[in-house]
């Protein structure tokens, strides 16, 4: 005959199999399956996978910022116009003329905005004049081509007239996740008509 601590277990696994995920068997599965008691070295690689966690269950502050990457993100997971990426960059400059700084968005996000401009204080000196400088244009690029249509977007570029001397270039884009279209489908064939 079993020993009265196995025979308990078992009454208590068929009681949380009976009573699944009600608050009965939620209290008995605690009993049994102690907080904490199952982890990460518990987990067979691939055990959880998306189907598996519960809408929500997973936000922004759960996971460990520089862990994802664009191509960790299947496309259309993150719809657009909720999840934002924020991209900056600098150039030192230090001819007379025009300078570019061009920003890209990762591959599925298109820029929705952006904007750049001289940055007062870095680590260069400046000697009188030689500051100052002009804004000709900022938007939305494709490659280095200013772009009207959004659509065709895929960067943001910035375009500044030097003075000459000493100085840094800053910029940033703000990238949106677009969702992956839909293949179109087929057009079903229809019988020819007498």
């Amino acid at each position: 005959m079993r020993d009265p601590v196995s025979r308990c277990l078992a009454l208590a696994a068929l009681v949380v199999a009976a009573l699944g995920f009600t608050g009965v068997g939620e209290a008995v599965r605690s009993a049994v399956l102690p907080a904490s008691s199952v982890g990460t070295a518990q987990l067979r690689p691939n055990a959880v996978t998306g189907d598996k966690i519960r809408s929500g269950a997973v936000t922004g502050a759960d996971i460990k910022n520089g862990t994802l990457e664009a191509g960790d993100v299947a496309p259309g997971t993150i719809p657009a116009g909720l999840a934002f990426v924020v991209r900056r960059a600098t150039k030192d400059l230090t001819a007379l003329g025009e300078a570019q700084l061009l920003i890209p968005c990762d591959t599925g996000q298109v820029p929705v905005g952006g904007g750049g401009g001289f940055l007062s204080t870095t680590t260069t000196d400046y000697a009188g004049n030689d500051f100052y400088g002009s804004l000709i244009n900022s938007a939305p690029a494709n490659g280095t081509k200013a772009v009207d249509d959004r659509a065709q977007a895929t960067a943001w570029i910035i375009t500044v007239r030097s003075s000459g001397g000493k100085k840094r270039l800053a910029g940033y884009v703000i990238c949106a996740y677009t969702p992956a279209k839909a293949p179109a489908k087929a057009a079903t064939p229809q019988p020819p008509t007498p």
